[in-house]
């Protein structure tokens, strides 16, 4: 494994770039955005931002203004907060797509207090608790279609209501590392939602076509090809906003936005991974798939915010990373999926990468090299 020179992503990172220098693409873009000379103007892009905002509003559309695809999480409750006080109306969809924590349901209540609009989608269970189980066992991602959900149902949604602004949270690419061309883009477009909602090449036409699947049943789960041309605009808020955790987790807590009292599993932050319960299942799995899991997400971001050194990151992330996933983040998921804790172990650790771990004399799994100089293995592994 080779890892980025500035904070500690790994090249076995979907998606990750690095240039000739060992410096990856998230690193570039971060310290593009401070370049004296070359750097954002950010006082540019908000006004830009007001000026397709107060098109929309003019724009009087049947039922709504701008719609916001929201979790309840700090990003979203953020992303609804910058767009309060225009005269909007404001539709903040949700999607359902696991089990709501109690501190989610709470913080999804605040949209709502804040005087959005909010509509809660839930799909048909015996459906997409099996598109779950088939992206757990056969792609070893329980959220393959949930995240296909999650960017496609609003848009769907956009589309039918005739909202002729909708407004997204990062793109991913330019903020966490990807190709270039898809870095640079300020819409929603397919070649986007296929590298970061789409994974594997399952799209929800590939999965409806291998399991036999109607596609009428997955139409919402797929991104909707009359969007660009449409009357309706899917834009990215992090190209006109500085992009930031912490600032985010202000702005959501003057709007009632409540946190962990202690750490996360698998970080060291109190303030994410909140809404439901999957998610930390889904990070687990990176962990064993890439060798790199949450907190390592998190010092990153806080290394190229200026927040971490590269050695206080690794602190951190030797601490809490590679944390075993307890009984209770599994305990709800398991009766609901259908599995044993015994059988969905089983299907976790098939997903181990061996290219990336190997057994020391007592039988602990361990990544070898770099990462092993600033990350120690929790648990013993199974065979």
């Amino acid at each position: 494994m080779t890892y980025c020179r500035r904070c500690l992503i790994p090249d076995t990172k979907p998606n990750a770039v690095f240039d000739a220098d060992g410096v990856c693409s998230a690193c570039r873009a971060a310290a593009a955005k401070d370049d004296a000379l070359a750097g954002v103007d950010w006082d540019e892009r908000r006004r830009a931002f007001d000026a397709i905002v107060e098109a929309a509003r003019e724009r009087r559309a049947p039922f709504y203004d701008v719609l916001v695809p929201v979790s309840g999480g700090k990003d979203s409750i953020t992303q609804v907060a910058r767009l309060l006080g225009r005269g909007l109306r404001i539709l903040a969809v949700n999607v359902d797509h696991a089990i709501k924590t109690d501190i989610g349901r709470w913080n999804l209540g605040r949209v709502a207090a804040m005087g959005a609009t909010l509509v809660t989608f839930r799909p048909q269970e015996p459906l997409h608790t099996r598109l779950i189980r088939l992206g757990l066992e056969d792609y070893g991602d329980p959220d393959l279609m949930s995240h296909c959900l999650l960017h496609a149902c609003p848009l769907h949604v956009a589309l039918r209501f005739q909202v002729p602004l909708v407004v997204l949270g990062e793109n991913s690419a330019a903020e966490y590392g990807g190709a270039a061309e898809v870095a640079a883009e300020t819409q929603m477009t397919r070649a986007w939602f296929e590298s970061f909602a789409a994974h594997s090449g399952a799209t929800p036409r590939t999965i409806a076509e291998r399991y036999a699947i109607p596609y009428e049943e997955l139409v919402l789960y797929d991104f909707p090809d009359e969007l660009p041309a449409s009357d309706t605009t899917a834009t990215f808020m992090s190209h006109y906003y500085r992009w930031d955790s912490e600032h985010h987790r202000e702005i959501a807590r003057e709007h009632g936005f409540r946190e962990l009292d202690h750490p996360g599993e698998g970080t060291y932050r109190t303030y994410v991974g909140l809404d439901e319960r999957m998610n930390r299942v889904h990070q687990y799995l990176k962990l064993l798939k890439f060798g790199y899991g949450r907190a390592t997400d998190h010092a990153c971001e806080d290394i190229r915010a200026g927040r971490l050194t590269r050695e206080e990151a690794k602190a951190l992330v030797r601490e809490h990373e590679r944390q075993p996933l307890s009984d209770d983040a599994v305990a709800e998921l398991l009766p609901w999926l259908g599995y044993t804790r015994a059988e969905f172990d089983a299907i976790l650790e098939r997903y181990r990468n061996r290219d990336i771990w190997t057994r020391d004399g007592d039988g602990e799994w361990i990544v070898p090299g770099f990462l092993e100089d600033h990350i120690p293995t929790p648990t013993k592994g199974a065979a």
